[in-house]
């Protein structure tokens, strides 16, 4: 049998439990000051996440202000030998990241440099063809990784 007064004890006990503390800006994934502290450098022209229309918008531009495009092109360049803008392409980056991830996704694209002028969809497919993704993760802790594809 229950003693009575420890069923009375219990909403007290789980109020703790169920209720988080408010975490200091430099904790919370959704500031920028959590990445200020991250990187150590002070951030600028980064609005609140919640003056954004998509969360994504507001990591990527976090992303941009510490550099994650500056270290990708960097790292396809070792790895693959694409460079930013090559002679006959020129690559776009997708950044993600932010949110409870420790680390930014980014998807390469290297487009052929005739797309920008191709006229009509038969050119534009030929094209299309040509084109290659590679993704590349970067981790807060600045450790770079290239994900495969599982076949």
């Amino acid at each position: 049998m229950i003693n009575k007064s420890f069923l009375l004890f219990l909403p007290i006990l789980f109020t703790g439990i169920c209720f988080s503390k408010d975490l200091k800006p430099s904790e919370d994934r959704r500031k920028v000051e959590f990445f200020e502290k991250l990187y150590d450098i002070k951030i600028k022209g980064v609005k609140p996440i919640d003056e954004y229309q998509d969360p994504d918008t507001f990591y990527s531009e976090i992303a941009k202000r510490v550099g994650i495009p500056e270290i990708v092109y960097k790292a396809v360049e070792e790895k693959y030998g694409w460079k930013k803008e090559g002679k006959d392409y020129f690559l776009a980056l997708m950044i993600k990241g932010g949110g409870r991830s420790d680390d930014w996704g980014v998807m390469v694209t290297k487009f052929p440099r005739g797309l920008r002028k191709s006229k009509g969809k038969e050119e534009t497919k030929r094209l299309l063809k040509d084109m290659e993704m590679k993704m590349v993760v970067v981790g807060y802790d600045g450790k770079i990784s290239f994900p495969q594809k599982k076949n």
